[in-house]
């Protein structure tokens, strides 16, 4: 995450694969599924947040604090 966006975006990963997101903005984001099958605390500059994909599948997720910050992981 940086300059209110999520990079790269979409990433495509396989089934079983952690992605890990770190806040590299001085403004606090959240990564929040759509569905809400995931989401983070509040993250601030340098933290992280981690969730393993065990399923096939797309998913759209944003920030709850900007509505526009938007990212999709697509799962092989």
């Amino acid at each position: 995450m940086a300059d209110k966006a999520y990079d790269p975006n979409p990433l495509t990963i396989n089934q079983g694969d952690r992605v890990t997101w770190t806040n590299k903005d001085f403004g606090i984001h959240t990564v929040t599924e759509k569905q809400e099958l995931f989401g983070s605390e509040d993250l601030r500059l340098d933290q992280t947040f981690d969730q393993t994909f065990d399923s096939a599948g797309t998913y759209d997720y944003h920030c709850k604090l900007h509505t526009t910050m938007t990212g999709k992981i697509i799962v092989n």
